[in-house]
C-alpha cells in the first residue's frame, strides 16, 4: 500500500501523520510512504528519524484569514506546488493522502483529487485550520480531536478520534526527578519564550533543574549549573518530558496531547493572538493546565509561579490526573482502521 503524508512549516501537522504511518506499520502492512513538505520547516530534519518515510518539498505560500496583499503574491508559490504535486503523485500513485493540517497539503490534497486519490484530513486544533477548512469538501474523512470540532465540519464524514500519539511515547514511564522543570517552544521554537525563561532563572532557586528546548538555530548563550538547553530532541524526547515535575509549554496541540498522555502538570503560556490561545483557555477551562497570559507575564510573576507549584505535590498531581483524563489517547489506531475502510 502506498501512502502520502503532507504537513510542514510546524511540528504540529508532522507528529500525528507519523503516528498514523506507525499504526498501520503495526498491522503488518507492507506499506511505502512518501511524506511532501516545506522545504524551509522543521518537518525534513525531524523525519531523519523515519528513514523508510522518502521526503519531498514543494513550494508552498499562506493564506490569511484578513486582507493582505502578501495573499495574493502567495498565490504564486502555491500554484507552483500544485503543479510539482501533481507530478510527484502521477509518479508515486498513492492509494490515500492524509494531512493534519498546513498549507503545504493544500496544493498536494487538489492534486490528489485531479487523480482520484482518497484524502484523510485531520484537525488537531481546537480552532479549525484555514487549510483543513479549504480542503473539506475534498476530503473523504475528516477526523478531529475535540468532540466540539464535530460541529466545525460536515457531519457525514467527520469522525472524533481523540489524540493521536507517536508509538515512541509509549516505551516511557512517568519518572520525576524531583524539581525538575522542562520548557517546550513548539516544533520550530519560540524566540519570546526563550528570552522570557532566562529573565526568570535568576529568580528561581538552584535546586530547580531547567531544561529548555530552544527550536532550531535559536539556542541562547545562557549558562548555568542548574539549565541546560537544545535546540531539538529527537530520541531522548520522550524521556526528558517523563523526567519533568513541571512543564511550561505553548499550546500547540501535538505537545499538549503529549503532556496529556503522560499526565504532566503544566504552565501554557500560548502565543498571543493565534489559535493556541482557544487550546489554552480550553485546557485552563478543564482545570488541566495553569494558563498564563505572555503580554501580562514578568520574569518574577513566572518565577513565583513555578515555585508555588513545584512546592505543592497535591496540586501537581490533581493538574497531572486533570490533563491526562481530558483526552481518549487511542487516535492514531482509529485514524489507520478508517484509512484502511478508504
Amino acid at each position: 500500500m502506498k501512502i502520502v503524508l503532507s504537513g510542514g512549516g510546524t511540528l504540529g501537522s508532522v507528529s500525528p501523520t507519523i503516528a498514523v504511518w506507525q499504526a498501520l506499520k503495526e498491522k503488518g502492512l507492507s506499506l511505502e510512504a512518501l511524506f511532501i513538505g516545506t522545504a524551509k520547516g522543521p518537518e525534513k530534519s525531524f523525519l531523519r528519524q523515519y528513514p523508510e518515510i522518502e521526503f519531498r518539498s514543494i513550494p508552498s505560500g499562506k493564506l490569511r484569514r484578513y486582507f493582505s496583499l502578501q495573499n495574493f503574491l502567495d498565490f504564486f508559490p502555491i500554484l507552483a506546488g500544485l503543479f510539482k504535486s501533481l507530478v510527484i503523485l502521477s509518479k508515486f500513485r498513492p492509494k490515500v493522502i492524509l494531512a493534519a493540517g498546513g498549507f503545504v497539503s493544500v496544493p498536494v490534497i487538489l492534486a490528489a483529487k485531479i487523480f482520484g486519490i482518497k484524502v484523510a484530513i485531520h484537525q488537531l486544533d481546537i480552532k479549525p485550520t484555514l487549510s483543513n477548512k479549504l480542503v473539506q469538501g475534498l476530503a473523504d474523512i475528516i477526523t478531529v480531536t475535540f468532540e466540539k470540532s464535530l460541529n466545525d465540519f460536515p457531519r457525514k464524514k467527520t469522525v472524533l478520534v481523540g489524540s493521536v500519539l507517536r508509538q515512541e511515547i509509549q516505551k516511557v514511564e512517568n519518572s520525576p526527578l524531583g524539581n525538575n522543570l522542562l520548557i517546550l517552544g513548539g516544533g520550530t521554537g519560540a524566540s519570546s519564550l526563550n528570552k522570557l525563561i532566562i529573565k526568570t532563572l535568576p529568580f528561581l532557586p538552584a535546586a530547580v533543574k531547567v531544561m529548555q528546548i530552544t527550536g532550531k538555530n535559536k539556542k541562547t548563550g545562557f549558562q548555568a549549573e542548574n539549565y541546560r538547553q537544545s535546540e531539538l530532541l529527537t530520541d531522548d524526547y520522550y524521556q526528558e518530558m517523563a523526567q519533568a515535575d513541571l512543564v511550561i509549554t505553548r499550546a500547540g496541540l501535538s505537545s499538549l496531547m503529549e503532556l496529556s498522555y503522560l499526565a504532566k502538570p503544566s504552565i501554557i503560556i500560548p502565543l498571543p493572538k493565534s489559535h493556541q490561545e482557544k487550546n489554552a483557555k480550553f485546557f485552563a477551562h478543564k482545570r488541566s493546565a495553569i494558563c498564563l497570559d505572555q503580554k501580562e507575564l514578568t520574569p518574577k510573576m513566572l518565577a513565583d509561579k513555578i515555585k508555588t507549584l513545584l512546592a505543592d505535590p497535591a496540586k501537581l498531581k490533581q493538574l497531572g490526573q486533570n490533563i491526562n483524563s481530558l483526552l481518549v489517547h487511542n487516535g492514531r489506531s482509529k485514524i489507520a482502521e478508517i484509512i484502511l475502510n478508504l
